[in-house]
């Protein structure tokens, strides 16, 4: 069910920037495109923010596939079929990912995919591209593999204690020391793991405010008060000591710290130390809060759908209690299809892009500067590709007759365009390795009537974690034997 979206009339909130819409609108003989009216200044924030990701599902649902979502500072536009997310989503030169607010943001935080369009973006994705090609996945993949491994066996102090655990939480810590250890060459302290998670996540949260209209992280510097600010110069600091430690010890082979160190542009320059670090944090980021969002609703969704997890077990059991390796990437493939089915239903309510110019969209207006994005939580449940798009079915990623008939741009958890997701098949490779070794080891239980929440965060987390009671498998455990049996 969709939630009910208000229709009460009411003005815009920002009367000259509304007075040019319409301009601009009549100039064209065209209109702008449908939604909610909103009230006087705030638009429709009070629904938007209780639950943005039903909210603009429902919009979309009532009033098409371009739908105007009148809110402060900025309104919105989202659009809502695989045809026009490549339209907004492939073409840099009618919509940017930052456009205008570019040059502060660089000089703010410095160079970064994210924050780079056109040649620059591409040049800098051929650069680091190499390292997540299948030759360098295969190398680093028993690293990561030893350190999943070795922390997801210290969750065995749990195991048959009836202590609940917020297996989010845990992910987040294997996951950042095994992405550290493979791309970066050291493995941080549970203290360092510790700062960093919170400081990344004050980070995370900014970006989120931005998107959710939410109150953003504290900026003044009050005593006995941690601010975004301090946050970014401790991560900064902490890149900073070790790139120092690296060019003062090199290494023999390659890892991503060395291909951005040793970097150079087409004029020979190395990237400035600036962009370097701002790299590393952003690759950082990415590298493991957004795995551990889709891993934990892979894990909650799979333990209400026990027949599923059977046959997820029955997979994993087949590797014969052994490690899983590069290799046996392609033998996990229910692994995987779940995987893509948690990242359908986890979602995200909006992925935006700036409009550069005038545009129609749809036949309606789109005055430069505006927001015009993809609600990924609408998209991947409209029921022109996804038939009851609420339930969990993993057969829509293994079935090859209904992906053949499914368009491309209707799936995705990673982006599209050139801003797509650079370490989509490493976050692949990391979420089929956590699935395997997980159900090699431990059955999961939640509290009876739990079910997971989407959470305002950036990358769309449960709302609370995911808080489980964990049983140790015996060693004559079989997948007959499901959560809860």
């Amino acid at each position: 069910m969709t939630a009910a979206v208000p229709n009460n009339f009411g003005f815009a909130r920002n009367p000259v920037r509304g007075v040019r819409k319409t301009v601009l609108a009549r100039r064209h003989e065209l209109s702008l495109p449908p939604g909610p009216k909103g009230r006087l200044m705030t638009g429709v924030l009070r629904e938007f923010r209780s639950d943005p990701f039903e909210y603009l599902r429902g919009c979309v649902a009532e009033y098409g596939d371009v739908v105007h979502v009148p809110l402060p500072i900025h309104d919105l536009v989202v659009v809502n079929t695989p045809d026009l997310v490549k339209y907004i989503m492939g073409d840099p030169t009618r919509y940017s990912m930052v456009g205008p607010y570019a040059p502060i943001a660089t000089r703010i935080i410095g160079g970064t995919i994210p924050l780079l369009e056109g040649d620059q973006l591409r040049e800098r994705r051929k650069l680091m591209t190499p390292m997540f090609k299948h030759s360098s996945l295969n190398v680093l993949a028993d690293e990561i593999v030893d350190e999943f491994a070795t922390r997801i066996d210290r969750w065995g102090r749990w195991a048959d204690s009836g202590q609940i655990v917020d297996l989010q939480h845990e992910i987040a810590w294997l996951t950042m020391p095994a992405f550290m250890r493979a791309m970066f060459g050291f493995v941080p302290s549970d203290a360092e793991i510790g700062q960093l998670d919170h400081d990344l996540r004050m980070l995370l949260s900014s970006f989120a405010a931005a998107i959710f209209l939410s109150p953003p992280p504290k900026f003044m510097p009050l005593p006995g008060r941690d601010t975004l600010p301090r946050a970014w110069r401790r991560i900064t600091t902490w890149i900073e000591t070790r790139v120092a430690h690296r060019r003062a010890n090199p290494i023999e082979g390659t890892d991503m710290l060395q291909v951005l160190i040793d970097a150079r542009d087409e004029d020979g320059k190395p990237l400035s130390h600036r962009d370097l670090v701002a790299e590393l944090a952003i690759m950082i980021t990415g590298g493991y809060e957004t795995v551990v969002a889709s891993v934990s609703w892979t894990l909650a969704l799979l333990h209400r759908s026990p027949d599923d997890l059977d046959r997820l077990i029955a997979e994993v059991d087949a590797l014969g209690g052994n490690r899983p390796t590069y290799a046996d990437l392609k033998r996990l493939t229910w692994a995987k299809a779940c995987f893509d089915e948690g990242q359908r239903l986890q979602g995200h309510p909006f992925h935006p892009r700036i409009a550069l110019q005038d545009d129609v969209i749809g036949g309606h207006s789109i005055p430069k500067g505006t927001l015009v994005g993809v609600s990924v939580y609408a998209l991947h449940r409209n029921e022109r590709w996804w038939p009851h798009p609420d339930t969990f079915d993993p057969t829509r990623f293994t079935d090859r007759e209904v992906i053949a008939q499914r368009p491309v741009n209707a799936f995705i958890p990673f982006g599209s365009g050139p801003h797509r997701c650079i370490g989509s098949q490493l976050g692949y490779m990391n979420a089929q390795f956590i699935l395997a070794l997980f159900h090699q080891r431990y059955r999961m239980h939640t509290d009876p009537g739990w079910t997971p929440k989407h959470a305002s965060t950036f990358s769309t987390t449960i709302e609370g974690g995911l808080p489980v009671r964990l049983e140790r498998v015996s060693a004559d455990s079989s997948a007959t034997q499901r959560f809860g049996r």
